[in-house]
């Protein structure tokens, strides 16, 4: 039981961990999590670690270049990150043994805790680097590692977050990390479920409770997209409109037939995608043979509201299976903050929640109907009730959720 109160715990830095990096191709609500924080305290964001086949297979990308001494020398581990924030740093921890490959058991557990020591240890480097001695881990989604504590490696607090559905991922993260996300939610002190579902199912798993902790959006920054006059992107400036849009990652979640009954209902509207494409293995649907389908390739989040702000309407096309009903999408609050107009599936209670502001299709001709109904209706006050909830559901706020959380698991 710590002795620290809230407020002493408000002062702590945080070492955050999950499965994204601080530069990776699309936004993280991890990340933006962790960039609110380092608003009033200092945060140490680290990198998902590399194993040593993953350098060998990206050694030639920009990216992991830029990370090879602290990968293989442990040199530069820790990086200020001052373009956002002066309390903000991000840790490259040393390369890992890549274990995934084996079944559960003796020698998995042996290296897992392996890996775990290494982890730990460079954490702590970093955290004697800057004289911090006490501070919370918070661990946003990442159980493959740090799911148990190595002995020394001693946080005031230990918060576990959940984002999505494990168990109905792909098999390398479900293979281990559906046990040991159970054992990160028994092990932590406070866990948290971004979906309504998530907290129900993690909660009857483990036994423990579970706090609802949906996503948010960097209201400050999208909000631009409705209140500003935002110059066009270049890859908008010759199609036609309107111009249907999606921003995210490219990737198993999205109903390609509907996609692509989309785009062939719609022939005289432009599609764009914007985002990394990982579509690959998940679609027998030939995307680029689609006239009006168009890609922008990955954009950072700052980019984003000048996307939103020309296009026309919002969609949100994702499958409704095991993988997407526990998800409450990041992009959703970001869309709603650019007061467009959102079509969507009904993939989860969560996104269920924001109708009527959006409107809610299953099947390719009436998802059409109903982008052309969006579009004929909109109106100013319309968008602003969209605005208006959107600055409902900060990061600001959600960082002011934590602490009550927190307040109230130690006060127990």
């Amino acid at each position: 039981m710590s002795n620290f109160s809230i407020n002493e715990f408000k002062q702590l830095p945080i070492v955050m961990t999950s499965m994204s990096r601080w530069d990776g191709d699309f936004s993280s609500a991890s990340w933006s999590l962790a960039k609110t924080f380092a608003q009033n305290q200092v945060v140490i964001y680290v990198d998902y670690p590399f194993t040593l086949i993953d350098f060998i297979r990206e050694r030639k990308k920009t990216h992991l270049k830029a990370r090879i001494p602290a990968l293989l020398y442990g040199k530069n581990c820790l990086t200020p990150l001052t373009e956002y924030h002066t309390n903000l740093f991000a840790l490259t921890p040393p390369l890992m043994l890549p274990i995934n490959w084996l079944p559960p058991g003796k020698l998995y557990r042996l290296l897992a805790g392996w890996n775990n020591r290494r982890l730990s240890k460079s954490i702590q480097k970093g955290l004697l680097k800057l004289t911090i001695t006490d501070f919370i881990f918070f661990n946003s989604f990442n159980p493959l590692y740090l799911s148990s504590l190595p002995k020394r490696f001693t946080p005031k607090a230990f918060v576990y977050q959940s984002r999505d559905n494990i168990r109905a991922l792909e098999p390398y993260l479900r293979k281990h990390g559906s046990y040991l996300e159970i054992e990160a939610v028994k092990n932590a002190r406070l866990s948290l479920a971004t979906s309504r579902l998530l907290q129900k199912d993690l909660e009857q798993l483990s036994g423990e409770n579970v706090a609802y902790f949906p996503n948010a959006a960097d209201f400050n920054l999208f909000k631009s997209a409705f209140e500003n006059k935002i110059p066009l992107p270049d890859e908008l400036k010759n199609l036609p409109r309107p111009i249907i849009g999606y921003t995210g990652n490219i990737c198993h979640r999205i109903d390609y037939e509907l996609l692509k009954g989309i785009c062939e209902n719609n022939p005289e509207k432009s599609m764009v995608l914007v985002g990394p494409r990982n579509h690959w293995g998940h679609t027998n649907v030939d995307l680029d043979k689609l006239p009006n389908l168009h890609f922008t390739g990955p954009k950072k989040i700052e980019q984003l509201p000048s996307y939103l702000a020309h296009f026309d309407v919002l969609i949100l096309p994702f499958l409704c299976n095991e993988v997407t009903r526990s998800i409450y999408p990041l992009k959703i609050n970001e869309y709603l903050a650019s007061g467009k107009p959102i079509v969507a599936t009904p993939f989860s209670e969560d996104i269920q929640s924001f109708s009527p502001l959006i409107r809610l299709e299953k099947d390719a001709l009436s998802f059409s109907r109903t982008i052309t109904e969006e579009l004929e209706s909109d109106t100013p006050q319309k968008g602003l009730q969209r605005y208006q909830e959107a600055s409902k559901n900060t990061w600001e706020g959600r960082v002011s959720l934590f602490w009550e959380l927190l307040n109230q698991t130690f006060s127990l």
